[in-house]
């Protein structure tokens, strides 16, 4: 190595030293400003339809399929409709499904209704077990909760941590999503705003290192253009959106 290349070498490095001396924070807190308006959206917010019905279109044009329960549905029983309607073991064998934790999913009851019928739910803690991955990676049906859902794209978005595996979301050939109402914005966007208003983005951006956007089932195509489902992911997204306001 000639003294031109350690020369520009050392640069480059003390560079690099003083930038981490600064120790300065990744995220700049607020200074009382009005916040501005959102940007202009990249997708156009729905306007002819409800959002709720404006995200069960986009879905289901995305090959996935939702059901939107009216308010007073057992939405546990949903689950293990939908739940037997995938697994392909008979009613009298017990199945177990991937999945968030109970206390995430926001739906009372959902356990025991599922285990009444012999569905255990499976909450991975560490997927650095080589057991572990594999008792989940064998798991035909995974179950998540959201963070947020976009009606002008039919796109969810996961926010992994505590009790929220994203193996749940990504491992399963089939991913069943439960969209409360509450958590159901027009578009990224508004949700973004809304986060920034509440003073909640910064927290979030800095816990939730792996955010995950699903929109439909993972799709590939190859050089003749020949779609295919469930290349990398879920080939399967089925959305339960239900009133939790009540």
């Amino acid at each position: 190595m000639d003294n031109g290349s350690i020369g520009a070498r050392e640069q480059i490095l003390g560079r690099l030293r003083r930038s981490l001396e600064k120790q300065e924070t990744l995220f700049r807190k607020s200074i009382g400003r009005d916040l501005p308006d959102p940007p202009m959206t990249v997708f156009p917010s729905p306007a002819d339809k409800s959002l709720v019905e404006s995200f069960a279109t986009k879905l289901v044009e995305l090959s996935g399929s939702c059901d939107v329960l009216r308010a007073g549905t057992d939405v546990a029983e949903q689950v293990m409709r939908q739940v037997r309607e995938w697994t392909t073991q008979s009613p009298s064998e017990p199945t177990e499904i991937l999945s968030w934790a109970p206390n995430e999913l926001h739906v009372p009851r959902l356990e025991q209704t599922l285990a009444g019928v012999g569905i255990s739910l499976f909450v991975p803690e560490d997927l650095h077990d080589e057991s572990t991955r594999a008792r989940a990676a064998s798991l035909e049906v995974g179950i998540t909760g959201i963070e947020a859902a976009f009606a002008n794209t039919g796109s969810i978005l996961l926010s992994p941590g505590a009790g929220r595996s994203r193996a749940a979301g990504l491992l399963p050939l089939s991913h069943l999503v439960l969209v409360p109402l509450s958590r159901l914005y027009p578009t990224f966007e508004a949700w973004l705003l809304k986060l920034r208003q509440e003073g909640r983005l910064e927290a979030l951006l800095q816990e939730g290192g792996q955010i995950a956007f699903v929109t439909g089932p993972s799709k590939s195509a190859d050089i003749e253009l020949t779609l295919t489902l469930g290349v990398h992911g879920p080939k399967t997204i089925h959305a339960i959106v239900f009133d939790d306001t009540e």
